[in-house]
């Protein structure tokens, strides 16, 4: 039988800490972001018959994502308005070496970082965006540019601002937006990276029609700032959080003109370079198969489950099996830390699919530890709401009916929330995914490229759970002979 009980209640202390009341936010720059409850107050799985993987520690692996927010922030904190652990920078270098010194303390051998020359990388340097009517300046706090945006120059714009509401084909109808600044308000259908205006093509749309800039309006409760991929457009484009949409939309509504001056200089960097981290954990002998474990090390802002709670539970999965004896393994393991795809380059495919003969040698199983933990985040009205329970997961598996029916069964014993049917994104292994059995489980919930995606949206629970799952998925197939992993054939 499987229990969902609050953590705390698998506490032996005498006296159980209370819980506190907590209310839903619009979170913006007065209220900061979400309150979560503390670790102790999330459901979590009380999974009999498997004690085993106790060892898998939450509170050892929420320090390593709290440690990765940290590098992201002294970065921001060194005055880079565009901030996060961004590839070719000094938060990426930091993160490579903290990952391969974190490897080599969980036990890994034959740790590495492989160099990576990078293209000339987009990099934003600065921006401002500000409103004005009838004397009156709005500051637009929120913006925030999409990849690789066109930039204004050093001069700046200055645009009269139309709003075409969803931007569909029909509210562009009698609408002159030649050289304006154009406000789009587009539908979150999960994060930032999937609304609707990026599906609908209102975004493409306005380009075509000549807007000299635009401006996405994620409608979100509260003033967040995200980052979208690229928007593919020839003029500045930048998303807004709804509470700045909401102002410029009751500045719009007055009936006078407003005017949007805007300010974004990006440079293009050359020489710039990065690393892949790689570890291994030697099997019983040296030609055993083995098991590649994949955590992209790049983020947007803090990026606590994109990816901080992947490269955790990386860490932590070598960590739990360097304490089998070496010789008791039988297949070897290998921890690869790519650089990532938050860059136009999609640094991380790049290198997996130039690599993938050698990475893949010997290779029966490839899990794609990304976004491992987050905890459910709700919408009400206006507001957001934190929850105690595990966000839910999409999953694709390519192998076996046996390794699907392995690997969907070690997430239902974990109390790992996830879609019914498969079909979710692949991720950072998008490339070599189907070149041989391969597992993903991924959450990409509300605060998804968010800048208040931070550690404490990742708990314990969730990480204890996933990676105990994995853990269990490794174990059992390393009962199996290869081929079983690739079809049910007998």
């Amino acid at each position: 039988m499987l229990l969902l009980v609050p953590s705390a209640q698998a506490q032996t202390s005498p006296a159980q800490p209370q819980p506190n009341n907590m209310a839903c936010a619009a979170p913006n720059e007065e209220s900061g972001g979400l309150d979560f409850p503390e670790d102790e107050f999330f459901l979590s799985a009380a999974v009999p018959g498997f004690s085993q993987y106790d060892a898998i520690d939450g509170a050892r692996m929420k320090r390593l994502v709290a440690e990765q927010t940290a590098i992201a922030r002294r970065y921001r904190d060194a005055g880079n308005q565009f901030w996060g652990r961004i590839i070719g920078t000094e938060s990426d270098h930091e993160t490579a070496n903290w990952m391969a010194q974190q490897l080599r303390e969980a036990g890994a051998e034959s740790v590495r970082l492989d160099p990576i020359a990078l293209p000339p990388q987009w990099l934003p340097e600065s921006w401002e965006v500000a409103a004005s009517q009838d004397g009156q300046r709005l500051n637009l706090a929120s913006a925030w540019p999409t990849y690789g945006s066109a930039g204004t120059g050093r001069g700046g714009l200055s645009l009269e601002l139309i709003d075409v509401g969803l931007g569909q084909e029909t509210d562009f109808l009698g609408r002159d937006v030649n050289g304006k600044a154009v406000i789009i308000h587009s539908i979150p259908t999960s994060g930032a990276i999937i609304n609707s205006a990026a599906r609908s093509g209102a975004i493409r749309r306005a380009d075509e029609k000549g807007a000299a800039a635009i401006l996405v309006v994620l409608e979100l409760p509260g003033n967040l700032q995200m980052s979208l991929y690229e928007a593919n457009t020839s003029v500045p484009t930048l998303a807004l959080g709804s509470q700045d949409g909401a102002s410029l939309q009751q500045m719009l509504a007055s009936g006078a003109s407003v005017t949007l001056d805007l300010s974004l200089e990006v440079a293009e960097h050359a020489g710039l370079t990065t690393s892949s981290v790689r570890a291994e954990l030697p099997a019983a002998t040296e030609d055993a198969e083995k098991i590649i474990i994949v955590a992209h090390r790049d983020a947007l802002f803090e990026g606590a489950s994109d990816n901080a709670s992947g490269v955790a539970t990386a860490i932590e999965l070598l960590r739990y099996f360097a304490r089998t004896p070496r010789q008791q393994r039988v297949r070897a393991i290998e921890i690869v830390g790519t650089p990532g795809h938050h860059n136009l380059d999609s640094s991380g495919f790049r290198w997996l699919q130039e690599q993938q003969e050698s990475l893949l040698q010997g290779a029966v199983l490839l899990i794609n530890a990304e976004h491992t933990a987050h905890a459910l985040v709700d919408r009400w009205g206006s507001e957001l709401c934190a929850t105690n329970a595990i966000g839910p997961f999409s999953w694709r598996i390519n192998g076996s009916r046996q390794l699907q029916g392995i690997a969907l069964k070690a997430f239902d014993d974990f109390g790992i929330p996830r879609w019914a049917e498969t079909g979710g994104p692949t991720g950072e292994i998008r490339p070599i995914a189907a070149a041989l059995p391969s597992i993903v489980l991924m959450h990409a919930g509300v605060l998804l490229h968010s800048n208040i995606e931070t550690s404490d949206a990742v708990p314990a629970a969730s990480l204890v759970a996933t990676t105990r799952a994995y853990a269990r998925i490794i174990d059992e197939v390393n009962g199996l002979d290869a081929t079983r992993l690739v079809t049910d054939d007998q």
